[in-house]
């Protein structure tokens, strides 16, 4: 189905021809848009920094309160949470951050590539606009720790000091932000190799599976420093590999479904936009 959406502008236009002529309104692989995509980044890095410190500054837990942890228990799907070593857990956490900063960071290397680097500009806002949206979804959606409280496995080591045990942020392990952030920058590496490459042909395939890998690795190492449950980095996994992959599949779609439309009307030569799905 294909619906006249509106007409952009009425100008004059260099042809007689009664018949429509149909071209991509850009070259590249993503429609990206300055003004909504540079919006969202700013109004979304915005939001998160006010947000942020609020989901740490939550109330800290009473003694009575970690003793009914202890009593209850977790499920055995997220028993390894609490049957790692504590002495390590400060050396995991350090390495974690170092892994989701590196990985982060990596969709940078999309310029040291000749199709990707003639359209930077988009490809730098959409991927802005990703971890500004990815950042939100953690700090305000239902899913993240505004909406639920669960302890991190770190609150029920008796061995861990009483202080560090009862902080405020103990409550913070649904879900894993740094698993999410660090998925969230290698998914999105690998799906704009993927929408670049066509010629790859299967073997762009092989590129989510090398961007599984430093997000199980940071999955490990937050269970590992204390920090989360297994189901906690499951699910921050899921969320970042979803928003890597979603938002420039989205631009894409919107490349592939807006198009330039001339013609001659009778008040003259028209360019309108067609929305077509």
């Amino acid at each position: 189905m294909r619906l006249f959406w509106f007409l952009l502008m009425a100008m004059g236009f260099p042809t007689a021809s009664l018949l429509a002529q149909t071209a991509n309104d850009t070259s590249g692989i993503y429609h990206v848009n300055l003004l909504v995509s540079g919006g969202v980044a700013l109004a979304g890095t915005y939001t998160n920094i006010v947000g942020l410190p609020k989901v740490k500054d939550k109330d800290r837990l009473s003694e009575p309160e970690l003793e009914q942890l202890l009593q209850a228990g977790v499920s055995r799907f997220n028993q390894p949470g609490l049957t790692q070593d504590p002495a390590k857990r400060e050396q995991a956490h350090q390495v974690s951050d170092f892994l989701m900063y590196g990985t982060a960071a990596m969709p940078l290397l999309l310029f040291l590539d000749g199709k990707v680097r003639k359209d930077y500009l988009d490809v730098a806002l959409m991927y802005f606009e990703t971890v500004a949206l990815t950042s939100n979804m953690y700090t305000y959606s239902p899913l993240g720790p505004t909406f639920i409280d669960r302890y991190r496995p770190l609150a029920f080591y008796e061995e861990v000091p009483l202080d560090e045990r009862q902080s405020g942020n103990m409550r913070n392990s649904f879900y894993s932000g740094h698993v999410a952030t660090t998925a969230m920058g290698g998914f999105f590496l690998a799906k704009v190799l993927h929408d670049y490459h066509p010629e790859w042909g299967s073997r762009r395939w092989l590129l989510f599976g090398a961007a599984s890998l430093p997000t199980a690795t940071v999955a490990w190492l937050r269970v590992r420093a204390l920090k989360h449950f297994p189901t906690d980095v499951i699910a921050g996994s899921l969320i970042g590999a979803g928003m890597g992959i979603l938002i420039p599949e989205l631009h894409r779609k919107l490349q592939t479904r807006m198009k330039v439309q001339a013609g001659f009307g009778l008040q003259g030569n028209t360019v309108g936009v067609i929305w077509a799905f």
